[in-house]
């Protein structure tokens, strides 16, 4: 299965002009921010080289798509369910988000140990991770 990834006409909540990814302050909390050098094509890549997550064994798509660019874990959702996501950085230390569970952590660390990025992958979990008490 190809999926397509839908950055969202006019949409500008997730881009920025900084060459990193990065999050800003909102109403609701963090936003997730790409870097200005993230393309469509590469996105697209990302997406579908990405890890998905089913919330269940029956599930037709996955509710979440979990990649790994320079470093920096990027999560997916869908926007046409099964054909679309949208992504943006992921930051597991915010209330009430629930850890990655660990198979998908432990193959976006291979991912990362593949394009020799494992160094900026840990510390984007330091930062970002889920703190543990």
């Amino acid at each position: 299965m190809r999926w397509q990834y839908e950055r969202g006409e006019g949409r500008y909540k997730h881009r920025w002009g900084k060459d990193y990814a990065g999050f800003e302050p909102g109403d609701k909390g963090p936003i997730g921010k790409c870097p200005s050098s993230l393309d469509q094509t590469t996105a697209e890549t990302l997406l579908n080289r990405g890890v998905p997550f089913y919330e269940s064994a029956d599930a037709g798509s996955p509710a979440r798509i979990y990649s790994v660019h320079r470093g920096v874990i990027y999560e997916s959702v869908p926007t046409t369910p099964g054909e679309s996501y949208h992504g943006y950085p992921w930051r597991g230390d915010l209330p009430g988000r629930p850890p990655l569970p660990r198979p998908i952590l432990k193959q976006l660390q291979q991912q990362a140990n593949s394009t020799n990025d494992l160094r900026a992958f840990n510390q984007w979990l330091r930062k970002y991770g889920r703190r543990q008490n």
